[in-house]
C-alpha cells in the first residue's frame, strides 16, 4: 500500500476523518494505477471524483470550523483554494498523453499534500472541534462521510 491511515491522524471529528481516509483511498488507487500502466481511466474518474472531494469535504471542514470558533479559520480556507485552483488546472488540461506520468506524480502531490494539511492545518484545529457537539453536529449535516459514500458506489456497482 503507498499510503496508510494512521490514528496519529484523527481530528476527532468522524465524519472529517471519513472523508481523509476517502482521500487516501483514492491516492492509493492512483497509485496502482500508475503502476499497472493503465493511468487514464483511473486518472480521469479519479480528477472528477477530486472534484467531488473538494466540494464536500472542504464544505464540510470549513463549517466545522466556522462552528467551532477557529481562529486560524481563514489561512486554512486559503490552503484549501489553492488545493482547488491546482485540482480544476490539472482537470482542464488533461488529456490521454499526460496519464502516465501526471498519475505517479499526482499520487505523489497528493500524498505529500493529505500529510502536511492533515498532520499541521488540521490537527491545529482538533482542538477545537475533538468532542465539539457543534463540530459533530455541522460535519454530520453534509452527509455521511466520503469513505461510506465510497463504500456504497463500490457494492452498487456490484
Amino acid at each position: 500500500m503507498f499510503y496508510q491511515w494512521n490514528d496519529s491522524m484523527s481530528v476527532g471529528v468522524t465524519l472529517i476523518d471519513d472523508d481523509h481516509k476517502a482521500l487516501i483511498h483514492l491516492i492509493n488507487r492512483l497509485y496502482e494505477s500508475a503502476s499497472a500502466g493503465d493511468a487514464y481511466d483511473v486518472l480521469d474518474d479519479l480528477l472528477n471524483r477530486l472534484v467531488d472531494y473538494i466540494d464536500i469535504h472542504f464544505t464540510r471542514e470549513e463549517r466545522v470550523m466556522d462552528a467551532c470558533a477557529y481562529p486560524e479559520a481563514l489561512d486554512h480556507k486559503e490552503e484549501h483554494a489553492t488545493f482547488v485552483a491546482y485540482i480544476q488546472d490539472l482537470r482542464g488540461n488533461f488529456s490521454a498523453a499526460a496519464a502516465p506520468n501526471l498519475a505517479s506524480d499526482l499520487a505523489d502531490y497528493l500524498k505529500e499534500w493529505l500529510n502536511h494539511h492533515i498532520l499541521i492545518q488540521d490537527m491545529a484545529y482538533r482542538p477545537y472541534a475533538e468532542n465539539n457537539a457543534d463540530a459533530a453536529r455541522i460535519a454530520a449535516a453534509f452527509g455521511p462521510g466520503l469513505l461510506e459514500k465510497m463504500r456504497g458506489e463500490a457494492s452498487e456497482r456490484r
